[in-house]
């Protein structure tokens, strides 16, 4: 009786050790998984930058707000379109207007966070733009983005998210943006 029950509890240890090591090895045959951001999930971690005030080329103010945020997903990119007011200390002159975006998003690994990347002007209008030769308001446009936004991060991980993914065998990888909103795909450990 007792070498049946003793045969018994190995055979279940054996099932059960079998059953933990396949838990363990889940992450990598069941593939990636996604986290996705809304739409209004996105839009108010973009809300959460602005405004952004900044100093270009040591005299020129720029302060950049209210965006409003679009996806593009047939392109994998986000349009967004913000207020800006630019002005100079002398002659004591500004300029307000709306400039217009599309960028792309990439996961930085270094700093746990969905970065912009890829940012491009699609449009450009200043209050006083009659004025301005076209050429270099697209030159102060693309001067604009790329100094205040290229790189920009709208999403940060907390480390209890990530700890908790890693603990399941995952860890963000590759960034999309769907019709859904921005996918994170979360792949396993090893890959």
């Amino acid at each position: 009786m007792r070498s049946s029950i003793s045969l018994c509890l190995q055979r279940f240890f054996f099932v059960f050790v079998l059953f933990v090591a396949g838990l363990a090895g889940c992450a990598s045959v069941l593939g990636p998984r996604t986290f996705t951001l809304s739409e209004a999930d996105l839009t108010r971690q973009i809300a959460n930058q602005f405004p952004l005030e900044r100093s270009l080329l040591g005299a020129l103010n720029v302060k950049v707000e209210a965006p409003r945020v679009k996806l593009l997903p047939e392109s994998n990119r986000i349009g967004t379109e913000l207020n800006f007011t630019g002005s100079l200390p002398r002659p004591a002159k500004s300029a307000r207007g709306v400039i217009a975006l599309d960028y792309a998003l990439r996961y930085d690994e270094a700093s746990q966070s969905v970065r912009l990347t890829q940012v491009r002007v699609t449009r450009l209008q200043f209050d006083t733009s009659r004025d301005q030769p076209k050429a270099a308001v697209d030159r102060f446009g693309s001067l604009l983005a790329e100094q205040l936004l290229n790189d920009l991060p709208i999403y940060r991980f907390k480390p209890e998210d990530l700890r908790n993914a890693e603990g399941r065998g995952f860890r963000p990888s590759a960034v999309a943006v769907t019709s859904r909103g921005v996918e994170i795909t979360l792949v396993p450990m090893g890959r």
